[in-house]
């Protein structure tokens, strides 16, 4: 079987949950009993509310993935999406829908807000609250084993061989908790959560920022002073963050110098991947950046272009495939090149990936797992999910979970 995703278990699951759903196929080859008998004694640490990253989005953004793509087995979200259409009806709906319309619930794509709710839900919805510890801090995951030589230390740790997690929790008036938890097994599925930097000189100045959610920020700070933006502002990437950005300069007519590394025409260009049918607002960005679009001044492209150095003054110097080199003054910096995951809290983190002398990347250096049961190759007791091992795709990262808890019922 093929999909996208490199690990087959997931795309075996994803073909039984949704077959031929990129086809438009709804059907499903699965039925969910539960067995308590079967229940695995767990506990999740998240820094925010159940939904994670999902809860810090631009409300108003559309998914890149269909609405059904997002769901987690035994809530569907259109069943959300309606019991909360009728509980709007009796309490006023506080989540963006960007003008989506549609007939009756079935929205094709949903807002950020949306999802991030619906994950919230279904922790209550399942009955599984009781196992989730919000706003905790991680602060260090490390294996511990008794060594035969030191019989001291055996006696003080009688979990012989067994992870430890160390953190804080937040509590009410800003105080926090310390905790300390001795596990057989640790899963890590923190995502990609620190932005992918350039390395070049002026990299640091306060006018240059790496992540999307920046761009509102900055614009209604702008708005709330009635400053109009004057200079145009540079945004160097070619993916969903990059195009994100853009629509939301667009959309207040603020004029774009876009960068990008590769043609235009290039197929690992994300933009020439979408249908333009599902994803119009891509669509348009995929023709401005092949120069299809005359934008009057409001985006220029600089295809096969890199941004080399950012000076004081707000000049950015850009170097074409030639090596010639121009300035352009320009009022913000946006860099959005993806992101990488931060395992500096594990203390075997540096070695997780397939190539243990590099770090993490979910593209690039993904962690060497068992392709079975998702644990580290290196690190018994420690497994990994989601974008750590190349899944960026929620439907997907269901497929890994299927693999860590089949692992687990096994064992038990």
């Amino acid at each position: 079987m093929q999909g996208r995703s490199r690990n087959q278990v997931a795309v075996l699951f994803d073909q039984l949950l949704r077959p031929n759903v990129d086809l438009g196929n709804d059907q499903t080859c699965l039925k969910w009993h539960y067995h308590s008998n079967k229940a695995v004694k767990h506990v999740v640490l998240g820094s925010g509310l159940p939904g994670g990253s999902w809860h810090f989005m631009q409300g108003s953004q559309l998914t890149l993935s269909l609405n059904n793509w997002l769901e987690l087995p035994g809530y569907e979200f259109q069943d959300w999406l309606r019991e909360h259409r009728a509980a709007s009806i009796r309490k006023p709906c506080n989540l963006v829908t960007n003008g989506v319309t549609s007939d009756g619930y079935n929205y094709d794509r949903a807002t950020t807000s949306h999802i991030a709710e619906y994950y919230k839900d279904f922790v209550s919805k399942m009955e599984i609250a009781d196992h989730f510890w919000s706003d905790t801090n991680v602060l260090s995951v490390k294996h511990l084993c008794s060594d035969e030589n030191n019989p001291s230390q055996s006696s003080r740790n009688q979990n012989l061989d067994c992870w430890e997690v160390r953190g804080v929790k937040k509590l009410p008036q800003g105080k926090v908790e310390p905790f300390v938890i001795h596990a057989e097994n640790v899963v890590l599925a923190t995502g990609c959560n620190t932005p992918k930097t350039l390395g070049i000189p002026g990299e640091h100045y306060p006018f240059v920022y790496h992540k999307v959610s920046d761009v509102d920020a900055l614009m209604s700070d702008l708005q709330s002073r009635n400053e109009q933006a004057t200079d145009p502002c540079l945004i160097v990437g070619a993916g969903l963050s990059a195009g994100d950005a853009i629509v939301a300069l667009s959309e207040r007519e603020i004029p774009v110098l876009h960068v990008f590394r590769r043609a235009a025409t290039d197929s690992k260009v994300i933009f020439n991947q979408l249908p333009a049918v599902v994803y119009p607002e891509y669509h348009h960005i995929k023709k401005m950046m092949k120069g299809d679009v005359i934008a009057d001044g409001k985006y220029t492209r600089f295809p096969k272009h890199k941004l080399v150095e950012i000076c004081k003054n707000r000049e950015c110097i850009l170097e074409d495939s030639t090596g010639n080199r121009f300035k352009q003054k320009v009022l913000y910096v946006f860099i959005l090149i993806g992101a990488v995951p931060d395992l500096s809290f594990v203390s075997e983190g540096e070695s997780l990936g397939c190539n243990p002398l590099m770090p993490v990347d979910c593209k690039q250096n993904p962690v060497d797992i068992n392709p079975f049961t998702y644990e580290s190759v290196k690190h018994r007791g420690l497994f990994c999910l989601g974008p750590l091992v190349g899944d960026n795709f929620v439907r997907f990262g269901t497929g890994g979970t299927l693999a860590v808890a089949s692992h687990f019922v096994d064992e038990s």
